[in-house]
């Protein structure tokens, strides 16, 4: 007995999965469910956006003047990198407008809270026990909450993020480059000309620093460096990140060095290698994760969703089997180009930084740039 039916099952509620949800539903596609495995939303100190989010959210319909919803327009990044002089960026001067620092618990729930005004389902907590794929169809059995329920989907978007849980379990491998991490803390900003519209980054001998104004008015002060680098110096505690601290020439300028325990997140570059099969595909950081430098972030997620809702559109019309491969044939692609742009860009920033020659943090940038990577397919 199947308890309902769904057109595609898409699970994980983020930014990526929230946007597919509500461009399938725009785009007219009747039974779209999200699940999510934990009713409680993860920690988030705050997340910078790209140029381009507004245009981005206007395709799915939705208000891109996010300044009457909190968020803080960025308008571009100061840096010292390569250089002890610091450089600027100006996003004005580009033709997609700011840049964005989110709420991003507040900018999640917005997503969320649109997609369920389109019609989209939503299960919280829901996890999938059992997905099996026959005749063109996935039987699936899920736990929500106390009480076990089977569907039938005929697609399932893994949009679980770095885990890629559902991808993993069927089929697809793992691939990190790094094991970088990102050591935040919440502080108060300085004032001062410049401070409050653009992010900050300086490079370091073990890593490199990122500083933003956060909607709320808070500063947000993040290092980013490897697992193994952190451990080894200390930077788990509150004395030894703010030492760390203490020595940056603009992050300390930014916001007076405190001893605060560091929140920690996963901040390193990883793929799948499949990034779609008859019947499920990977999306978001499910598929790629970057290191976050990149700063495609939330931006590129919701590109993405936009890409992955027009793709599901003609395969859930059922083509022949010829152009159903070639449609994924298609998105494996596009990913790919993805995965090679930012190996491009990654190569030629940190190659930019050459203070710290013998830094193993550098070394290891250096070393994984320069190696081949194998591409979803």
């Amino acid at each position: 007995m199947t308890d309902r039916l769904s057109d595609v099952l898409i699970l994980g509620t983020g930014p990526a999965g929230s946007a597919l949800a509500l461009a399938l539903k725009r785009a007219g596609i009747g039974n779209v469910l999200m699940i999510e495995s934990s009713a409680r939303p993860a920690l988030r100190i705050g997340e910078a956006a790209a140029p381009g989010l507004g245009a981005l959210l206007a395709r799915l319909g939705l208000d891109e003047r996010l300044e009457r919803r909190g968020h803080r327009p960025c308008h571009g990044n100061r840096s010292l990198w390569g250089s002890d002089a610091p450089a600027m960026t100006d996003f004005m001067r580009q033709a997609q407008g700011p840049g964005w620092h989110l709420d991003r618990g507040a900018f999640d729930a917005w997503l969320q809270g649109e997609a369920g005004d389109a019609g989209v389902d939503r299960l919280s907590p829901a996890r999938i026990e059992e997905a099996h794929w026959a005749a063109h169809r996935w039987r699936v059995r899920l736990r929500h909450g106390d009480d076990a329920m089977v569907l039938e989907a005929r697609w399932i978007v893994d949009a679980t993020g770095r885990p890629a849980a559902f991808a993993r379990r069927h089929g697809a491998a793992l691939h990190r480059l790094d094991r970088m991490i990102a050591l935040a803390v919440l502080a108060e900003p300085a004032e001062g000309p410049g401070f409050d519209s653009y992010s900050h980054i300086e490079a370091a001998e073990f890593g490199w620093w990122y500083a933003a104004r956060l909607p709320g008015g808070q500063a947000m002060i993040s290092l980013m460096t490897d697992s193994d680098l952190a451990r080894a110096s200390g930077l788990f505690s509150a004395e030894g990140f703010a030492a760390a601290w203490q020595g940056t020439t603009e992050i300390s300028r930014f916001a007076e060095p405190a001893a605060i325990v560091p929140a920690v997140f996963s901040a390193g570059t990883q793929f799948i290698d499949q990034a779609i099969a008859p019947g499920w595909l990977a999306l978001g950081d499910a598929l790629m994760a970057f290191d976050p430098l990149s700063a495609s972030g939330i931006t590129g997620a919701i590109e993405d969703a936009i890409a992955a809702g027009e793709l599901l559109v003609q395969l859930l019309e059922e083509p022949a089997e010829a152009d159903a491969k070639s449609l994924r044939g298609s998105y494996a692609a596009r990913a790919n180009a993805g995965l090679h742009r930012f190996m491009a860009e990654h190569r030629a920033i940190y190659a930019a930084e050459r203070r710290w020659p013998e830094s193993l943090f550098w070394c290891r940038r250096a070393s994984y740039t320069a190696r081949p990577a194998s591409m979803p397919s």
